[in-house]
């Protein structure tokens, strides 16, 4: 291929079948502009002779593949680089073989491979990088402080790795627009490391283990869409600032030691009213789309000429965020984020009542409050929410009777209330009618159809009939069989003590069996003796005979 096209600059050969190695003439193009290997099955490691041979080199994708081995060093010396995918590889390592190569270098992508090691301070050379994915990796120790000079960087994803540490104190991260973080073992508080990233739209610090408090400066925050912060040990109430967050759609505090009741101010956070944006969760849309042309210049004899070709991305990289919904983990991405919304603020220690003002989140789609210490009754509000698709109030103190006014909410496919105090019949129609007893569990005052058991009423209720009064049965009144008994044994006694002091022959009789039963306690007694005993059994038994 290198003796064939000799002045080959763009070459595609994504989404195809070839296997084997790269071959190591791609070195000979020396005015090869743009590599695209991604999404076939190669294998075997990168050539050296690309990053030696192909000076011109500004795009190099290879995701999708089954490359191995160190990532060429070599690469470190093109000083036109501008984009660079190692993704969904075998790749081993330290990371800093690979890292920055270029200066000019402005997107990176890691994720998915095997580098180990530390992140070198040396990432904060890399002045013109905008997005950096380094997650699924074996990384380790504290996101050092040099990240903190990237001050165009707006796509930060560091997930899935074994960082540990607190976070590094950065406010010259202005352009920052995306931060995973999630699935590390990162500690301490989240004070300011975001203190300047105003323009942030997705937060992912869940699983983890930060701790404290939700800081202050969160609520400056405007355009945030999505808050993850699950699966963590923070603590205290969860802030009324929060609410100040009005373009939300997703928020995830769950697993945390959160206390306190339920801010009821979340009504007024948008969770999904009115936030389509379709380059809200395009991570780097504006630069890199289908079809879009850069600039190139290059000098020759007659003077400059000016050459164009297409970015090698089919689309633009698109923000992935998981959320629970539904009993299970799902992922959306890209503009599907626009049409997600949810809550989830389960396994934590909140109290109180739920506010009715949640019944005001009408464009909410997932609403989990289980596992808590909630109490009080369901807010008949909630038939409000009328897009709502999963709502899990299970595992608290709940009481009252389900309101029927929910039987309207015809896009609810998950309902669980189990294991509270509620009581009454539970709806049976509409979308209830699909229910079964697994989303009642742990509730013995509920009944219905749906639960095979019968709704008769715990107390007798008068019913008029004509002009006459009835009283329908019901359960038993304790006290008033308490009394009854007692004044019927009385009666029994005393009777019986009449009987004996008016009658002599009814004394007697009940002397003789008074005498006979304890006599008879002795013929058991001496029975079990030895046969010493015979002649006072002989007496006791002439005795007998005589009364």
């Amino acid at each position: 291929m290198g003796s064939t096209f000799p002045s080959l600059r763009i070459l595609n050969l994504s989404r195809n079948y070839f296997e084997g190695n790269i071959p190591q003439s791609l070195g000979n193009l020396t005015e090869l502009w743009s590599i695209d290997l991604s999404y076939n099955r190669l294998s075997g490691e990168v050539p050296e002779e690309i990053a030696t041979g192909c000076s011109s080199l500004m795009n190099l994708v290879l995701s999708y593949n089954n490359l191995d081995g160190n990532f060429p060093s070599t690469f470190m010396n093109i000083s036109n680089l501008y984009i660079l995918y190692l993704d969904s590889n075998y790749f081993t390592g330290h990371i800093s073989y690979a890292l920055c190569p270029s200066v000019s270098v402005r997107y990176l992508d890691f994720s998915y491979n095997g580098f180990q090691g530390r992140i070198p301070s040396l990432i904060g050379n890399c002045s013109s990088l905008i997005s950096l994915d380094m997650s699924a990796n074996l990384l380790e120790g504290s996101l050092p402080e040099a990240i903190c000079k990237l001050s165009q960087l707006e796509f930060l994803d560091l997930s899935k790795n074994q960082l540990i540490g607190p976070l590094p104190a950065c406010s010259q991260l202005t352009s920052f627009k995306f931060l995973h973080l999630h699935h590390n073992m990162i500690s301490g508080s989240i004070l300011t490391m975001l203190s300047g990233s105003f323009n942030l739209r997705t937060l992912d610090l869940s699983t983890n283990k930060l701790s404290g408090g939700i800081p202050r400066f969160t609520d400056k925050l405007k355009k945030l869409r999505v808050l993850l912060l699950g699966g963590n040990e923070l603590q205290g109430h969860i802030p009324l600032h929060l609410c100040q967050l009005q373009k939300l759609t997703i928020m995830d505090l769950s697993q945390n030691k959160f206390s306190g009741p339920l801010p009821s101010c979340f009504s007024k956070i948008s969770f999904g009213r009115g936030q389509f944006d379709t380059d809200a969760f395009l991570t780097n849309g504006e630069l890199i789309t289908k079809g879009d042309s850069m600039g190139y210049n290059k000098s020759n004899s007659l003077g400059i000429e000016e050459y164009t070709f297409d970015i090698l991305l089919d689309s633009p990289q698109e923000e992935e965020v998981d959320f629970t919904t539904k009993s299970r983990a799902e992922r959306y991405a890209g503009n599907i984020l626009n049409f997600m919304s949810g809550l989830d603020l389960s396994c934590n220690q909140l109290i109180g009542a739920i506010p009715p003002e949640f019944g005001d989140l009408r464009h909410i789609r997932a609403l989990t409050l289980s596992h808590n210490y909630l109490q009080g009754s369901i807010p008949s509000r909630l038939s409000m929410l009328n897009q709502i698709e999963s709502l899990d109030l299970s595992y608290n103190d709940l009481s009252g009777e389900i309101p029927s006014e929910l039987a309207s909410l015809t896009t609810l496919s998950i309902f669980n209330v189990s294991f509270n105090n509620l009581s009454g019949r539970v709806p049976d129609t509409w979308q209830f009618a699909n229910f079964d007893e697994s989303n009642y569990r742990g509730n013995p005052g509920l009944c219905g159809p749906l639960l095979k058991r019968s709704c008769n009423p715990f107390a007798p209720h008068p019913e008029n009939v004509g002009d006459q009064d009835i009283e329908v049965d019901g359960a038993i009144d304790v006290a008033a069989f308490a009394w009854s008994f007692f004044a019927s044994y009385m009666v029994i006694v005393i009777s019986l003590v009449v009987i004996l002091c008016v009658s002599p022959y009814y004394r007697k009789a009940w002397s003789f069996y008074i005498d006979y039963w304890i006599l008879s306690r002795f013929y058991e007694y001496f029975r079990s003796r030895s046969s010493e005993k015979k002649q006072t059994w002989k007496v006791f038994n002439w005795n007998m005979r005589r009364r």
